[in-house]
C-alpha cells in the first residue's frame, strides 16, 4: 500500500482527478510538526463556497493515506451537503516523517480542529466530527478536547471503533490480560471519555464487524449518558471496513438527519437528556424498522463509480487488528495507535 496519494492509483491520487474543488494544507501541530490536509469545498459552478453548510472533519483508520478515503468522501460532501477535511496523521502520507504516537496524533486532531474553527469559508457553529475506527477514538479524544476548551463543535460521529486498547487485546490476546498493566502501551481508552462528553452523538456500527466485537459499540452508546442526543444506527451484517458502502441510503439519510437535529435543535435541548435511538438497517441498504424515508437537499453527482471502485479496486482498509494488538505491547517509541510509516498494511 502506497505511503504518499500521488503513489496510489489513478483515481485516488488528488481530489482534483474527480473535479471536486479543494484546498491543501500542511497544518502545523503544537510540537512543530506539519500534517497534510486536503479540504474538500461545496461550491457553486466549482467557485464559490457555499455559505452555511456544515463541515466534517475526517480521522481515518490505521492504514493507508487519505487518497483511498476519497470516495468516501466524496459520498459525505455529495450527499451530506458538506465540506469534508481530510486529516492525514503524522507520519501518514504526505505529513511530516515522525514515528506516529498516541500523543502525537491526539496533537494533530487538536491542530486541525484549530485550523478548520479558523478558515474564513467555514462556519465554525457547524463542525462535526468523524472519526471510524482508531479514527472514532482520535474523534473523541478531540471532542472532549473541545469541551475542555470551549470549543464549538456540533456533533460527533463514529463508525465501528472501540471501547479501548486494552479491551482489544483482552480479546483478541487474552494470555497478556494478567500483565497487561505492565506492557499495555497504548490507551485510546474511549470508554472512559465519553461518558463526560454532553455534545451530540451518533454511533454507526456494522453487526457483522469481524474485528472489533460489536458490544464494543453498544457498550458507548450506553456510556454516552450526558450527552444531550445520542443515536444509534446498526447495518445488520455490516463490516468492519464495508459498512459505509453496506448501508444504503438508510445510511446517508441517518447522518444528515442527525447533523440537522445536531444543528437545530441541541442548543434547545442542551440541559435535557434525550433517549437514545436505534435504527437497524440490512447490510443490502434495506430498513428492517418502520423508518419513513428523509431527504435534506440533493444528493448531488452520482458517485456509484467511486463505489464500486472501493469495493472492488484497491483495499481501502485491510482488516488486521493483530499486528496492532502486538504492537501495543512493545515499546513507546512505536506506540501509535497507527503503523509505521512505511508499512501502513492494517486498519481499525
Amino acid at each position: 500500500m502506497p505511503r504518499r496519494p500521488e503513489n496510489n492509483p489513478r483515481g485516488y491520487q488528488s481530489p482534483e482527478e474527480q473535479q471536486i474543488p479543494f484546498e491543501s494544507h500542511m497544518i502545523p501541530c503544537q510540537d512543530g510538526v506539519q500534517i497534510h490536509s486536503w479540504l474538500l469545498l461545496r461550491t457553486s459552478n466549482g467557485r464559490n463556497v457555499i455559505p452555511n453548510s456544515p463541515t466534517i472533519v475526517f480521522f481515518h483508520g490505521n492504514a493507508g493515506n487519505i487518497g483511498l478515503r476519497l470516495p468516501n468522501a466524496i459520498q459525505m460532501l455529495n450527499r451530506l451537503n458538506a465540506n469534508i477535511l481530510l486529516v492525514e496523521y503524522r507520519g501518514y502520507g504526505n505529513s511530516d516523517s515522525v514515528t506516529p504516537t498516541e500523543a502525537g496524533l491526539r496533537l494533530d486532531a487538536e491542530a486541525a480542529l484549530c485550523f478548520i474553527s479558523q478558515h474564513p469559508s467555514i462556519d465554525n457553529s457547524r463542525i462535526f466530527l468523524f472519526g471510524r475506527s482508531l479514527g472514532g477514538a482520535v474523534a473523541f479524544h478531540l471532542a472532549e478536547y473541545a469541551q475542555r476548551q470551549h470549543i464549538s463543535v456540533a456533533g460527533v460521529m463514529v463508525e465501528n471503533t472501540f471501547l479501548s486498547i486494552s479491551h482489544m487485546v483482552d480479546h483478541l490476546m487474552p494470555f497478556l490480560k494478567p500483565i497487561k498493566v505492565f506492557v499495555l502501551k497504548i490507551g485510546w481508552n474511549s470508554a472512559k471519555i465519553v461518558p463526560d462528553l454532553t455534545m451530540p452523538i451518533l454511533y454507526l456500527a456494522g453487526s457483522g464487524d469481524q474485528l472489533v466485537p460489536h458490544p464494543h459499540m453498544l457498550k458507548l452508546a450506553k456510556l454516552s449518558l450526558r450527552s444531550v442526543l445520542v443515536q444509534m444506527h446498526v447495518i445488520e451484517n455490516g463490516t468492519h471496513n464495508e459498512t459505509w458502502l453496506q448501508g444504503g441510503r438508510l445510511y446517508w439519510d441517518k447522518m444528515r438527519v442527525f447533523m440537522v437535529q445536531a444543528v437545530e435543535h441541541a442548543p434547545r435541548i442542551s440541559n435535557v437528556r434525550v433517549n437514545a435511538t436505534s435504527t437497524v438497517a440490512t447490510a443490502d441498504g434495506s430498513d428492517t424498522a418502520d423508518t419513513a424515508a428523509v431527504d435534506f437537499g440533493t444528493t448531488g453527482t452520482a458517485v456509484a463509480a467511486e463505489c464500486a471502485a472501493a469495493s472492488n479496486g484497491i483495499p481501502i482498509m485491510p482488516s488486521d487488528f493483530l499486528d496492532m494488538a502486538q504492537e501495543a505491547t512493545r515499546g513507546s517509541s512505536s506506540s501509535t495507535g497507527g503503523p509505521d510509516t512505511a508499512t501502513a498494511k492494517k486498519d481499525i
